[in-house]
């Protein structure tokens, strides 16, 4: 609290990284929505490789999409 209040919010939120989390979890809703929450890997290699492939392939396809259509505003991928 006290760096918080020598600091004042914006530098203190800039500094802490404060105000990020919702970018994050936005991506992580979007891959859900794409490919569902489930991995169909058993072991956890497989689940860690099948998890990374969904946030490639969803990079992919929104990479795809803003070189056909253009940049859509907010999407950052």
């Amino acid at each position: 609290m006290r760096e918080f209040k020598e600091l004042g919010y914006d530098r203190w939120r800039e500094e802490r990284g404060y105000g990020v989390r919702w970018l994050v979890e936005s991506l992580f809703s979007a891959v859900k929505r794409t490919f569902g929450e489930s991995v169909g890997a058993t072991s956890f290699l497989g689940q860690v490789v099948e998890a990374k492939l969904k946030f490639w392939a969803y990079a992919w396809m929104v990479h795809l999409a803003n070189s056909l259509v253009g940049r859509a505003p907010g999407i950052k991928v």
